[in-house]
C-alpha cells in the first residue's frame, strides 16, 4: 500500500505518533525493540500502538509519551492518518513537551535526536526514516501548525 495522508475512516488506528515540537525543532526517536544493528531506516516519531482496551488516540499517545519519555504533553491537534510501507494506519498529532524528557524508558527507546524540518528532510532523503510518511507529516505540521 502507498504510504501518504488519506482521511480517516473512523475505525481504531494500529497506532499513534507525536510530531513532538520543541521550538524549531522535532524529535525522532530510534525504538529499542528494532534489530540489534541499527537498520538503516530506523527513525521515527515516539509514539505506539494503542493497547487492545484503548479506543481513544490521543489517551494512547499520551501513555506512549509517557512510557518511552516520562513526558507529559500538550496536544495541538491531529495532523492525519498516514499508512507505513507495509500499511499499517497511524494517526499522527501535533504535540508540545511540558517538561524536559527524561528518564527515558531504555526497553522502550535506543536512541533520541531532536532535528529541524530541514534536518528531517535530509534525513528523507539519506533514507534514515523508517515508515516513509514521516517527512508528509512534518510538513502538514509546518502549513496547519506554524
Amino acid at each position: 500500500m502507498q504510504t501518504g495522508n488519506k482521511p480517516g475512516n473512523g475505525k481504531k488506528p494500529y497506532a499513534v505518533r507525536a510530531v513532538l515540537v520543541k521550538g524549531q525543532q522535532i524529535l525522532l526517536i530510534h525504538h529499542a525493540g528494532r534489530r540489534r544493528r541499527p537498520p538503516r531506516k530506523c527513525w521515527t516519531f515516539p509514539g505506539g500502538r494503542l493497547d487492545p482496551d484503548e479506543t481513544d488516540p490521543v489517551t494512547a499517545l499520551r501513555r506512549e509519551m509517557h512510557e518511552e519519555l516520562s513526558l507529559e504533553i500538550e496536544v495541538l491537534g491531529q495532523i492525519g492518518r498516514y499508512y507505513s510501507r507495509l500499511g499499517s494506519d497511524y494517526v499522527i498529532y501535533a504535540a508540545r513537551p511540558l517538561g524536559p524528557i527524561g528518564p527515558v524508558n531504555r526497553d522502550e527507546v535506543r536512541d533520541l535526536v531532536w532535528l529541524t524540518p530541514a534536518e528531517v528532510y535530509e534525513w528523507h532523503c539519506q533514507e534514515k526514516l523508517q515508515f516513509g510518511f514521516e517527512m508528509d507529516a512534518v510538513l502538514a505540521y509546518l502549513r496547519n501548525f506554524t
